[in-house]
């Protein structure tokens, strides 16, 4: 058993063993449970150590482990899309590159179970005034994208509306404009909003603000959730095994689903940490839970 294995295999056990017999039970029904991943998974840069020759094939056993019925990648160039697909059957996605709106530069990738979801909507907009045309605005370093899907549950006949972000390092108004710009987005008739990414923001910033604020549709899932495994406490790592800072990447949901449980794995390879952000998941459920279980917290693994 590998190390990034085996520590998801503790991961899982943890978060297990902190839920209540009511939010098990929730656990257990697959057809109302959604769980959501978002990723940021570092561009292929041959300078980085491990780089994504080491890094690839542990992320996909990563991710294999956790199964994610949506999961929404940051800093996606097609090759490496291409690379995760080869190891993750089951799946179809939509992504375009930022740089010309198909195959050059990063994406804002989404995979989705082919056989749970049927595709409604499959698009991709760009954090400025002319969301349709690959551009770069306001004080952004870099052109900036959020993709949306529409996604209609097979099993129970319930659409999310799913915008994977990546906001701009530098650029603060080019960050609040692309968390207002999706804020402003129009839901599907009927669909239920999941918005996740990295928001390159602290839970103090304008666009965590702005999407949670009391009028906002959205809820933190970290903050929302019944359970919470988190060893720790920011998302950004660098290439180290400990986090620095305050989270950045977040999976934020509709006030109308409940989040069971949200973790930040912290796994590892035996070439060091998998990306230089840890991915976060949460478990979504359709409906508020009956009884609140305790909130757990887990400091260090």
């Amino acid at each position: 058993m590998s190390q990034a294995r085996s520590l998801s295999v503790a991961l899982a056990a943890a978060v297990l063993a902190s839920l209540s017999p009511a939010t098990a039970s929730q656990a257990a029904e697959p057809s109302r449970a959604l769980w959501v991943m978002s990723y940021n998974i570092r561009y292929d840069s041959p300078d980085d150590r491990p780089d994504w020759r080491a890094r690839r094939g542990p992320m996909v056993e990563q991710i294999r482990f956790f199964a994610p019925d949506i999961l929404g990648l940051q800093e996606a160039l097609p090759a490496m899309v291409d690379d995760l697909a080869g190891g993750l059957a089951g799946y179809a996605r939509y992504g375009v590159g930022r740089d010309d709106g198909a195959g050059r530069g990063e994406t804002t990738t989404i995979f989705y179970r082919a056989e749970r979801f049927q595709r409604v909507l499959a698009k991709t907009y760009w954090c400025s005034p002319t969301p349709d045309t690959p551009s770069k605005a306001y004080d952004a370093a870099l052109p900036r994208t959020f993709t949306r899907l529409v996604l209609k549950d097979r099993a129970t006949g319930v659409t999310f509306d799913v915008r994977n972000a990546h906001l701009d390092h530098v650029g603060v108004e080019s960050r609040a404009q692309c968390a207002a710009q999706i804020l402003n987005l129009a839901p599907w008739p009927g669909a239920r909003l999941i918005t996740l990414g990295d928001f390159n923001s602290a839970p103090g910033d304008a666009p965590y603000r702005l999407l949670t604020a009391p009028q906002a549709p959205y809820r933190d899932a970290r903050e929302a959730a019944s359970s919470v495994f988190s060893p720790a406490t920011g998302t950004f790592n660098r290439f180290t095994p400990a986090s620095i800072g305050l989270p950045i990447d977040y999976i934020f949901v509709d006030r109308r689903l409940n989040v069971a449980r949200f973790a930040v794995p912290t796994d590892m390879s035996d070439a060091g940490v998998i990306s230089d952000h840890f991915p976060v998941l949460a478990e979504i459920t359709l409906s508020p839970s009956r009884t609140r279980a305790s909130r757990v917290k887990t400091e260090s693994f």
